[in-house]
């Protein structure tokens, strides 16, 4: 009989794969015997620092959790000691660092205008142009003769606001921090309120004041490794409108960053130009706004 002729009676069939499995159970049951646990003490690290960077280094079958400040590993000896030596180079003292975020805001505007008013004629027509702004800016040239007058009021106005803000805070690399400083700002307003007199409902507007924050700080997380820095950081700035009562100006930026330390960084910043033009009769006025906002952060290392 030839081999491939060869037929494994079903009783043996059966029997070979009871053995194989009995045989992977025996493997199984002593790659488990020598695992070990221990508990491992952290002198400078949270364990959920630790956790994530030696998660992958541990075998299948291993087990990694923190308990208040410990390790507690459950793998094979030899994976144990792996563990360990990595542990060793981790859990170190976290570097000091010392984070600066500056936000600036830059405002320029320039307006300009001209325009001729008065009135000119004669006994039989008399033409009057009325001036179409009542401000006395601007140079103003007045021609008379007789009963008439001209009057031509030119104007060209230029301002410029620069507004920075300087943040510090110390913080230990891998923690979170936050900062945020401000101040309440009372706006005044109107509301209606309805009451019941006599059976029927009467409503009565009384001023109310409302206090609304307005505040400037960051949240940051750091992580530093050799001379380069990452971060995780949104900083917001909040000032009063100038435009709306009782209205504020947020500025916000959420993102993470990577440099080098004692380096300027810029987060982002946002610019915003407004051109308006107007015409009236013999005259014109044009004004031109650039608003300018920047996000600058640095970290330096405390030594």
């Amino acid at each position: 009989m030839s081999i491939a002729q060869l037929r494994i009676p079903a009783p043996y069939a059966v029997f070979g794969r009871l053995a194989i499995a009995v045989a992977l159970a025996l493997v199984t049951s002593v790659v488990r015997a020598e695992t070990v646990l221990e508990v491992i003490p952290l002198h400078h690290r949270m364990a959920e620092e630790v956790i994530p960077i030696l998660q992958p280094m541990l075998v299948r079958e291993g087990t990694l959790s923190g308990f208040k400040g410990q390790l507690i590993v459950r793998t094979t000896p030899g994976n144990l000691a792996e563990i360990k030596r990595i542990l060793a180079s981790i859990d170190s003292a976290p570097r000091q660092l010392l984070i600066t975020v500056r936000q600036d805001a830059d405002a320029r505007h320039q307006r300009s205008s001209a325009e001729v008013s008065g009135n000119v004629g004669n006994e039989n027509v008399r033409v009057i142009v009325p001036p179409t702004s009542g401000g006395r800016q601007g140079g103003r040239v007045v021609i008379r003769e007789g009963d008439s007058r001209v009057r031509a009021r030119v104007l060209d106005s230029n301002s410029a606001v620069a507004d920075r803000n300087t943040q510090k805070l110390r913080v230990m690399e891998g923690r979170e921090a936050f900062i945020r400083v401000g101040q309440s700002i009372p706006v005044r307003g109107q509301e209606v309120r309805r009451t019941v007199v006599g059976g029927q409902v009467v409503e009565q507007v009384v001023d109310t004041t409302q206090y609304r924050d307005v505040t400037t700080g960051f949240y940051v997380r750091a992580r530093v490794s050799g001379d380069r820095v990452t971060l995780d950081i949104s900083p917001q700035r909040e000032t009063l409108s100038g435009d709306v009562r009782g209205g504020v100006n947020v500025q916000r930026v959420v993102t993470t960053v990577s440099g080098r330390l004692g380096e300027w960084m810029e987060l982002g910043g946002v610019g915003q130009d407004a051109t308006g033009q107007q015409s009236v009769l013999l005259g014109r006025s044009s004004s031109v706004t650039r608003d300018d906002r920047r996000v600058l952060l640095k970290v330096d290392e405390v030594r």
